[in-house]
């Protein structure tokens, strides 16, 4: 398995120094939105959850514990050599909060979406605009015929 340097990154993507971390591009928070009800995922279909965003309070979400849905402020395009998996930040963790993410698969473009979880008793405050991850690219042995084709594609811009 062979991670990409943040120097790889910067140089592949023609990102500036300041969109990297020590291990991946760094993702910011864009918007927060609760569940307003049920998913379901069945052999032949999928219905995902409604949600409503939630406003800002000059900038700053006030999140009481729970689970929300996130958007991230960057659109990605994942190369077809590669994978990506999206990190939380420790800061967030040590906040009592943190993300759930899935494979960001070979050939998805688009602005992504995770799973916030607030744990913390008393809550957590995240400024809209704030780092909250880092989106760490794996490439694989070879470029892949199996491109992301989902519903998701393109989701976001």
């Amino acid at each position: 398995m062979v991670v990409l340097s943040p120097e790889t990154l910067v140089q592949l993507f023609g990102l500036r120094p300041e969109d990297v971390d020590c291990s991946g591009v760094r993702l910011h928070l864009d918007k927060v939105f609760v569940f307003k009800g049920s998913g379901s995922l069945r052999v032949n279909s999928k219905v995902v959850a409604d949600v409503e965003e939630i406003k800002d309070e000059n900038g700053v979400y006030y999140l009481k514990p729970g689970a929300y849905k996130i958007r991230y402020r960057e659109v990605v395009k994942i190369p077809l050599d590669m994978i990506a998996l999206a990190i939380p930040r420790s800061t967030l963790l040590r906040s009592g909060a943190t993300l759930f993410t899935a494979v960001w698969d070979p050939g998805y473009e688009g602005r992504g979406e995770g799973l916030l979880v607030v744990f913390n008793p008393y809550g957590v405050e995240i400024e809209r605009g704030a780092q909250i991850a880092q989106l760490v690219f794996i490439r694989l042995d070879r470029e892949t015929k199996f491109a992301y084709r989902g519903s998701y594609q393109r989701e976001n811009i």
